[in-house]
């Protein structure tokens, strides 16, 4: 045949033409929950502007329109061919979804309840849409159904291809000529149940109202068609669709309740681990001796007022340790506040930016230049010598911070120190206000 709606109405005279089509037509009951609900679509559909009968609407509007095309030009009429076409596509979209949607929630069925004890080959007999949808968004489903399917082997369905089931048989005789497919023929079936006893899938999508309906019927590859399996599901066309991923189907609660878990399964309390590293500036040329960069292992707890963590607060303590050179204590207390949104990416990096103080004590050789006065030789020589002097200052720090998913993060801020603000062993990275900033840091964090 020429024509794919040829096609189909040739196999449709071709399955009413046999004595046992009905059953093979038969609709699988509804669930009692869908039952009820498309008993009480008709009334509903009055409420409000149902997609699916504004979907009819524009079908035929959109041919009203076709009409008057060979009128003069109306840049009016122009507007509104373009705002109903516009529409049209909003429209055919939804129904896209809401199909797409339904082959999902049928295989994720199949994924907990699965139709076979073991891995059984299933010929895909037809995938049927409603009239005015084209033929195009059959082959979609059919494409997505396999793909579904594929990835998801525990529903024991294997698809396979059958070229009996889907090869035009003609058949003539005195009275007339029968046109059909191998599986609507009754000798084909005889043949493929005796050699392989396969079964066949049926998909059929329906618009009732503003309810799209799909049913799915599994039926043995013989002369009868026996329907083995059978199952009915609804949506109605105003619920949105949901965009599954087709390797890890999840119900529509599943999938609520792993963004709940994934937004406040961990609580508002984190244990951080943090790396960082002060280095110290130089007060340029004629000053005495900066201090060496000091490297820091933290740890504490970060807490939260709310689930969204758009404000934080950690308090942590701190040591370092290089041999021969120097040690040190810190306590740290931050305030951070998220300023990418109001409420914490689960996808995308968050940026914060944050303000807090700390109380460092240091010693060791290399801890002389934390004093107002210029470091000599005769001081470094004497601090070698021995144990070397005892530091103990405040500092404030402000800077930003950048994480993915409360996971990690890298940080990078600048300190004051109020004491060591006249030193002249250190100068200042930046002025602020005529705030100095004597220390330039950078942090990495990882929350537990």
């Amino acid at each position: 045949m020429t024509s794919s709606g040829h096609y189909a109405r040739l196999r449709l005279a071709a399955r009413y033409s046999r004595p046992h089509s009905a059953s093979v037509l038969a609709r699988p009951a509804l669930d009692p929950g869908t039952a009820g609900a498309l008993e009480r679509a008709p009334a509903g559909a009055n409420a409000g502007a149902a997609p699916l009968h504004l979907f009819g609407l524009l079908l035929a509007t959109g041919g009203w329109f076709g009409i008057n095309e060979a009128h003069a030009a109306d840049p009016l009429r122009d507007v509104q061919l373009a705002e109903v076409d516009a529409l049209r596509g909003k429209v055919a979209d939804q129904v896209h979804l809401a199909a797409f949607d339904l082959i999902d929630e049928l295989v994720y069925g199949w994924t907990n309840e699965p139709l076979f004890e073991s891995p059984t080959p299933v010929v895909l007999a037809g995938v049927t849409v409603p009239v005015g949808l084209g033929t195009g968004l059959e082959a979609q489903l059919e494409d997505h159904l396999v793909s579904v399917l594929t990835q998801n082997p525990t529903t024991n369905v294997q698809l396979v291809h059958c070229p009996a089931c889907t090869a035009v048989v003609v058949h003539s005789g005195p009275e007339a000529t029968l046109i059909s497919r191998g599986i609507d023929d009754p000798a084909v079936l005889a043949e493929l149940g005796a050699a392989t006893g396969k079964n066949a899938l049926f998909i059929d999508i329906e618009a009732e109202g503003t309810w799209l309906v799909l049913r799915a019927r599994v039926t043995r590859l013989t002369p009868d068609l026996p329907i083995v399996w059978s199952h009915t599901i609804a949506t109605s066309s105003s619920v949105p669709s949901l965009l599954r991923e087709p390797d890890a189907l999840k119900s529509a609660a599943e999938a609520r309740q792993e963004y709940l878990d994934a937004l406040r399964g961990r609580g508002r309390v984190f244990i951080p681990a943090r790396l960082a590293i002060r280095s110290y500036k130089g007060p340029g040329d004629g000053g005495g001796v900066p201090p060496p960069p000091f490297l820091w292992l933290e740890s504490g707890v970060e807490l939260s007022p709310t689930d969204s963590r758009a404000w934080t607060s950690s308090l942590l303590v701190g040591y370092t340790f290089i041999p021969q050179a120097y040690q040190g204590l810190l306590g740290h207390v931050r305030i951070d506040r998220l300023v990418t949104g109001r409420t914490r990416s689960l996808t995308h990096p968050d940026l914060y930016a944050f303000f807090g103080g700390s109380v460092i004590t240091v010693w060791g050789p290399a801890t002389a230049s934390f004093q107002d006065e210029i470091l000599n030789a005769d001081q470094l020589l004497a601090a070698a010598a021995g144990d070397g002097p005892r530091t103990s200052f405040g500092a404030l720090q402000v800077g930003v911070d950048l994480r993915v998913g409360n996971r990690i993060g890298i940080s990078s801020f600048l300190e004051t120190i109020p004491d060591l603000a006249n030193s002249q062993n250190l100068g200042d990275y930046v002025r602020v206000f005529g705030v100095g900033f004597q220390s330039l840091g950078t942090e990495v964090t990882f929350w537990f």
